[in-house]
């Protein structure tokens, strides 16, 4: 109804499609509600016809099954080698100028064959300042990843039965203000049981039963610097399949971090942990990148995306995040921070990453 709405007010216009590129407006639009970071998620809304939705992969369960047309999106596809072929603007294309940034606004007018007037882009460059942290960053993020630990630990001491997702979610971040003098640097992923398997799920009223995975995801802002780690907890011994996924990331989220040096190609650390995965028979289980960098933002560059050349360079710090997903199962994710030096990678992050069983 409201999609029609939308394609009634573009007729008005004179406009022949529309590209949402908002997540807010995606969600009015359709009661999808995702956040994407810096993918590509966008609703192509033609004046006459079906829309479509174009969103990340590691989305596909949830936006999978909203009654529309779903394209899913790999990390490091640009949007002009998805949407090319797939809309039509006819020469006139309604997008949020609000919100669409000069990178899409470009490929989106490709895809499209229309003209954009000439900018010169210079996120690459202004990137490029930030990429290599100096002393006193990475003296934060070290303190930041420290103190982020004894949130970890905090969580695995809320795991009872009965517990909600967003209980567990608010008394974490709770207790970074509190207790550990920072700010919650995203908001915190909390996923008990099937719900594992949204690799960006939120949390929800959903309680916690014996038997199931709980998966932990939070990062914690200090001093302006963001640190980010998952742990996957099990409540009650986990059936077979699932201590065998848990055993792959391990490995692989291990061959990952050991693949962090100066002068390694970026895709080459995603590569060292999917190959592990891969080999193992779920693949096609892992569907994001190994990891992304930190800073003042919990997502930033440098980007670990499958088969990106760039060499790594001491003073960046990222993230190493596997992770095999089972839907109506479970998913496991083991993530670490990771600082690049002169001679390896520090790693920033120190809770536990065997196997850890919570009893009844």
């Amino acid at each position: 109804m409201r999609i029609h709405a939308l394609q009634q007010e573009l007729a008005k216009a004179g406009l022949d499609a529309a590209l949402v590129t908002g997540p807010t407006q995606i969600g009015y639009l359709t009661s999808a509600f995702v956040f994407p970071h810096e993918r590509f998620f966008a609703l192509y809304v033609p004046r006459d016809g079906e829309a479509v939705v174009f969103g990340p992969a590691l989305e596909s369960g949830r936006l999978g099954g909203i009654g529309l047309p779903f394209v899913s999106v790999e990390d490091g596809v640009r949007p002009r080698d998805v949407l090319e072929g797939r809309i039509t603007a006819g020469g006139r294309l309604g997008v949020e100028r609000s919100h669409i940034t000069l990178a899409w606004a470009l490929d989106v007018a490709a895809a499209a064959g229309l003209q954009v007037p000439g900018l010169e882009d210079i996120t690459g460059m202004l990137g490029d300042l930030r990429v290599c942290k100096d002393r006193d960053e990475v003296a934060a993020l070290r303190e930041s990843a420290r103190r982020l630990d004894k949130a970890t630990a905090y969580a695995k001491s809320l795991i009872r039965e009965g517990i909600s997702e967003r209980q567990m979610a608010a008394a974490i971040e709770g207790y970074m203000r509190d207790e550990l003098g920072g700010e919650p640097g995203f908001d915190s992923i909390v996923l008990f049981g099937e719900r594992s398997a949204l690799p960006h799920g939120g949390p929800t009223d959903r309680v916690l039963r014996p038997g199931e995975i709980v998966l932990v995801d939070i990062g914690l802002r200090y001093e302006g610097y963001v640190s980010d780690t998952t742990r996957t907890f099990f409540f009650g011994e986990p059936e077979p399949e699932l201590r065998r996924i848990y055993e792959v990331v391990e490995e692989a989220a291990r061959r990952g971090r050991a693949a962090a040096r100066p002068g390694a190609a970026m895709g080459s650390l995603d590569h060292a942990a999917r190959e592990h995965i891969a080999a193992s028979g779920y693949g096609d289980r892992f569907p994001h990148r190994v990891g992304h960098g930190l800073g003042l933002e919990a997502h930033e560059e440098p980007y670990l995306l499958p088969g990106r050349a760039d060499p790594l360079k001491a003073g960046m710090c990222l993230t190493i995040e596997p992770g095999i997903y089972l839907p109506a199962k479970g998913g496991v994710r083991i993530e670490d921070d990771v600082l690049v030096t002169e001679t390896g990678g520090e790693v920033l992050t120190s809770y536990p990453r065997e196997l850890q069983v919570v009893k009844p």
